[in-house]
C-alpha cells in the first residue's frame, strides 16, 4: 500500500510540473500581442483625411457612404467621369450625404503618357460627366495611379486644377483582406502629420476596403486623431464645430453666481474661442459682473463652464433679467440668436415708510403749500407709491383742500412732499390742525402709526407802509 499512496503524491506534483512547462512553453512561443495605447484627447495627435478613387460604384459606393455617415465621417471621392455617366444617381448620393467630390480624369489614363491636350480634355469630360448628373465639381483632382511629371502638371493647372496625392497607401487594390488593409492605414498614419489615406471604393476589391473602414476609423479616433474634409488647396481641414449655449442658471439670488457652459459639437485638432455676451433685458449693467469674456477650448475640449457674478445692492427691486449670448468665433462658428436667459432675484427688503407733520402760516391772499413729507428709510430701486388721506381736526372745510389720493416716490429718492394745501384764510383766526394718514403703501412697509399733524397759524397781520412827504422848504 506504500507504493499506491506514494503514487497518489506524485502524480500531482507531475501534472503542476507538466502545466507550468505547457505554459512556459507557450509564452515562448507565441508572438507579442500588440495594444493600442490608452484614449487620449480628441483630435490631440493630428488629423487623418480619407479618400476613395475610382468610383462610383453601383453597389459598393453606396455600402460605403452609409459606413462612413454612420461613423459620422468626412471624406473625399475622386470619381472617374466614364463611371459618373454610368452611375449619375450613386454620384448625386455621394453629394447629398455632404462629402467632396474631386475630378479623377474621363477614363483613369495615366497622364504622363497624354499631350497636354489630352490632359486637358480629360479633365472637362470628367467634369461634363460631372454636371450632367447633377453634381457640383470643385478644384481638387488626383491623377491616376499617382502619375504626374511636369508637362503633365502644367496641364493640369492650366486646366484650374489642385492635384492632390495621398500620404498613406492602403494597398487596397491588390486583393487584401479587410484586417490587413486596417493594419497597413494604422501602422501609417502618423501624428501631427498630413496624413491622407488612399483607398478605393471602384476596384474588384473594394469590399474588403469598406469592411476596414470602421476598424480604422474606431482605433484612429481612440489614438486621439480626428478625420477631415479637403479644403480646396487639397489639405485636411481642421473640424469647425459650432458653439452653442448648453446650460445656465435660470434662476440666481443677488449676491451669488450664475453658471453657464458653453459646449461645441465636435471637438478640432486647433485651439479655438468664442465670445459670450451679456445684455441686460430689465436689468442694468451695474447689476452683474461682466458685458464679455472669451471662453476658449484647447485641441479636444467641447466644455467650457464660466461664471457670472450678479451683484447685491442693496435696493429692494423687482426680478430682472439678462440675456447670455455668443459673438466672434475664433475656428467655432457661433450664432446671434444662440442665447439663454438669467433671472435675478432680489434679496434686499423693502424700505419703511413715515410721514412727518408740519408747520405753516397761512396766507389771507393765496393758497400755501404745506410742506408734509413722506420719507423712506432707504433708498429702493422701484418707485414707492403711498396713498395719503386728509382728516380735519381743528381744522374746518375751509382751511386747507382735503386729499385723498396716491403718490409717488421715485425710484432712488428718499422723500417726497404731500401736496396739501392751506386755503386763504382771515388774520383773526385760531391755530388748527389737520390729521395726515397713510392709508396704504406699495413696495414698501408702514413704520410706526402712519399718521402725522399739519398745524395751520393764521395769517399774518400785513400792514400797510407809511407814506412819508418831504417838509416844506421855506428856504
Amino acid at each position: 500500500m506504500a507504493p499506491v499512496r506514494g503514487l497518489r503524491v506524485v502524480v500531482p506534483v507531475l501534472g503542476v510540473l507538466l502545466a507550468l512547462l505547457v505554459s512556459t512553453s507557450a509564452s515562448f512561443g507565441a508572438k507579442p500581442h500588440h495594444r493600442d495605447p490608452k484614449p487620449v484627447t480628441p483630435c490631440s495627435r493630428g488629423l487623418v483625411a480619407l479618400t476613395f478613387d475610382d468610383g462610383p460604384s453601383a453597389t459598393v459606393t453606396p455600402r460605403l457612404v452609409r459606413t462612413l455617415e454612420r461613423l459620422d465621417v468626412p471624406a473625399t471621392f475622386f470619381m472617374v467621369g466614364r463611371r459618373i455617366a454610368a452611375a449619375p444617381d450613386v454620384a448625386r448620393l455621394v453629394q447629398r450625404a455632404g462629402f467632396t467630390i474631386g475630378n479623377h480624369t474621363w477614363n483613369h489614363t495615366d497622364m504622363t503618357t497624354q499631350t497636354a491636350d489630352e490632359v486637358e480634355l480629360a479633365l472637362r469630360l470628367a467634369r461634363r460627366a460631372m454636371l450632367n448628373a447633377g453634381v457640383t465639381p470643385n478644384k481638387l483632382m488626383r491623377p491616376p495611379y499617382g502619375a504626374l511629371d511636369d508637362e503633365s502638371r502644367r496641364a493640369v493647372e492650366r486646366a484650374g486644377y489642385v492635384p492632390v496625392f495621398w500620404t498613406v497607401d492602403s494597398r487596397d487594390w491588390t486583393g487584401l483582406r479587410p484586417q490587413e488593409i486596417e493594419s497597413r492605414v494604422l501602422a501609417a498614419v502618423r501624428r501631427h502629420a498630413t496624413n491622407i489615406v488612399l483607398q478605393h471604393d471602384g476596384v474588384t476589391n473594394s469590399p474588403a476596403s469598406v469592411r476596414a473602414v470602421t476598424g480604422e476609423v474606431t482605433t484612429l479616433r481612440r489614438r486621439g486623431f480626428c478625420f477631415a474634409a479637403l479644403d480646396e488647396s487639397g489639405q485636411p481641414t481642421p473640424p469647425v464645430p459650432t458653439a452653442t449655449v448648453t446650460h445656465v442658471t435660470r434662476r440666481v439670488v443677488e449676491g451669488q453666481r450664475a453658471q453657464i457652459t458653453v459646449r461645441l459639437d465636435e471637438p478640432t485638432s486647433r485651439p479655438t474661442s468664442v465670445g459670450v455676451v451679456t445684455r441686460h433685458v430689465t436689468s442694468s449693467a451695474g447689476d452683474f459682473g461682466w458685458t464679455s469674456k472669451r471662453v476658449r477650448f484647447s485641441v479636444g475640449e467641447r466644455v467650457a463652464t464660466l461664471s457670472l457674478p450678479v451683484w447685491r445692492d442693496g435696493l429692494d427691486e423687482a426680478h430682472e433679467e439678462v440675456r447670455i449670448g455668443l459673438t466672434h468665433g475664433r475656428g467655432v462658428l457661433s450664432s446671434p440668436h444662440d442665447s439663454d436667459t438669467v433671472t435675478l432675484v432680489d434679496q434686499d427688503s423693502p424700505p419703511e415708510v413715515t410721514v412727518t407733520g408740519a408747520t405753516v402760516t397761512s396766507s389771507n391772499v393765496i393758497a400755501v403749500g404745506a410742506p408734509v413729507t413722506v420719507r423712506l428709510s432707504q433708498p429702493s430701486g422701484r418707485d414707492v407709491s403711498v396713498r395719503i388721506r386728509t382728516h380735519r381736526e381743528s381744522a374746518g372745510p375751509d382751511d386747507y383742500l382735503p386729499l385723498d389720493a396716491w403718490m409717488t416716490v421715485p425710484a432712488g429718492e428718499l422723500t417726497a412732499v404731500v401736496p396739501v394745501l392751506v386755503s386763504p384764510g382771515p388774520v383773526d383766526e385760531r391755530v388748527e390742525t389737520v390729521r395726515v394718514d397713510v392709508l396704504a403703501v406699495r413696495h414698501a412697509e408702514l413704520a410706526g402709526p402712519g399718521a402725522a399733524r399739519l398745524t395751520i397759524h393764521p395769517a399774518a397781520m400785513r400792514v400797510a407802509p407809511r407814506l412819508t412827504l418831504p417838509g416844506p422848504d421855506w428856504s
